[in-house]
């Protein structure tokens, strides 16, 4: 999608929506403004992220390239997953529908059938009779009409049948077309997922050398303490990139939420804290692949991947508030679309160079890091 097509999504999104209505834009030209000040304003922080990435080692450039790739390839397992199971749908209600067919030629075979028989059976008795008895011409009259009659529906039933075999040969010839296509998708998704497992092992192989690096002296700490102090600046950059920037009031204010925001994953477990690089966040556990839920409505202001955080999302919920969801398999979100509350914003996984999945969460108001699992729903 161009920018300038997601820029106008984005202005009809904006307009249609009713949530945030205070501060909502009124002409579509307005919208399209606030989008482009918008996306003008991070290009600063894109900028200072490029110098970021040039300042990392050789291993770790290679750690973010693989991890992209493994994303690509995930979201095309995913888009095949779909279609099959779009297919198979689709194949189950053409088989009921074959079904139905074929019981319907059958009754209407019997029945032409029947009506042939009775036919056979009286057609010519009927005449001979009129003939002999000397039956008057009103009689005569009648039997033809009576014929007529007869002759019409059975031509009716007889169309009707033939119209049915066709419709059958239809559904039948796209039932073999379905399944085709099926088998077609089954091979690339076995190829896809082939590869996919070719890059997770260099993904491991990668991190096995990372490792190594990191682990002569203090250079783990250190590790730790420069991807902190980044994490901490880019923050910084964000709020100051947003402070001019309007976004629409909520009906329902986010600091009105603590204890009733949605929980990030459907069961929290937390894990012991990544040696302090928090900021007041927490380590979750999670399942590869596991769906990652926005805590409340707002605008995605950041989705990159991120030395020490891997591929990390935040969300703005106005008034100075954001979340940060980090380590993740594949982000579903763009800078500047609106997400609702619960949406599905990313798949929980372990990139960053974690060797296990995991779930980075954060809360942060006016820079201020908050105590996250205090503001989500208990249970």
């Amino acid at each position: 999608m161009t920018t300038i097509s997601r820029c106008f999504t984005l202005c009809l999104f904006l307009l249609s929506s009713v949530v945030w209505s205070a501060g909502e834009p009124q002409t579509p030209a307005e919208a399209k403004q606030q989008i482009q000040e918008l996306q003008q304003d991070l290009k600063k922080l894109d900028r200072w992220l490029k110098d970021i990435k040039s300042e990392r080692s050789g291993v770790e450039k290679q750690l973010e390239a693989k991890e992209t790739d493994i994303q690509e390839l995930l979201k095309k397992i995913q888009t095949i997953q779909e279609s099959l199971k779009k297919g198979e749908k689709q194949l189950s209600e053409l088989r009921v529908q074959q079904q139905s067919l074929q019981l319907s030629i059958q009754q209407q075979n019997e029945q032409i059938a029947a009506q042939l028989r009775a036919v056979y059976r009286s057609g010519d008795e009927e005449s001979v009779k009129l003939l002999l008895n000397g039956g008057n011409a009103e009689d005569s009259e009648r039997l033809v009409q009576y014929n007529r009659y007869f002759s019409t529906a059975r031509q009716s039933l007889i169309n009707g049948f033939i119209n049915e075999v066709s419709d059958l040969s239809l559904v039948e010839k796209s039932i073999r077309s379905h399944r085709a296509q099926q088998a077609r998708e089954e091979v690339v998704l076995k190829e896809e997922r082939s590869r996919l497992a070719g890059q997770q092992q260099d993904r491991r192989n990668l991190l096995a050398k990372l490792d190594g690096d990191l682990a002569k002296g203090d250079k783990r700490s250190k590790q730790l303490l420069s991807d902190q102090k980044d994490l901490q600046e880019m923050l910084q950059r964000l709020d100051e990139a947003l402070a001019d920037v309007k976004i629409p009031d909520f009906e329902v204010p986010f600091s009105s939420q603590r204890g009733k925001l949605v929980r990030p994953l459907r069961t929290i477990s937390k894990l012991p804290s990544d040696g302090g690089i928090n900021l007041g966040g927490v380590t979750l556990r999670t399942k590869e692949g596991e769906p990652v839920h926005a805590v409340f409505q707002g605008r995605v202001v950041f989705s990159d991947w991120m030395r020490g955080f891997g591929f990390l999302l935040i969300l703005d919920h106005g008034d100075g508030y954001m979340s940060l969801y980090g380590y993740n398999q594949s982000l579903l979100k763009e800078v500047g679309e609106w997400v609702g509350s619960n949406d599905v914003v990313a798949m929980a996984g372990s990139s960053g160079g974690r060797p296990d999945s995991a779930l980075f969460f954060a809360i942060r108001h006016n820079g201020t890091p908050l105590k996250p699992l205090s503001w989500v729903v208990s249970g």
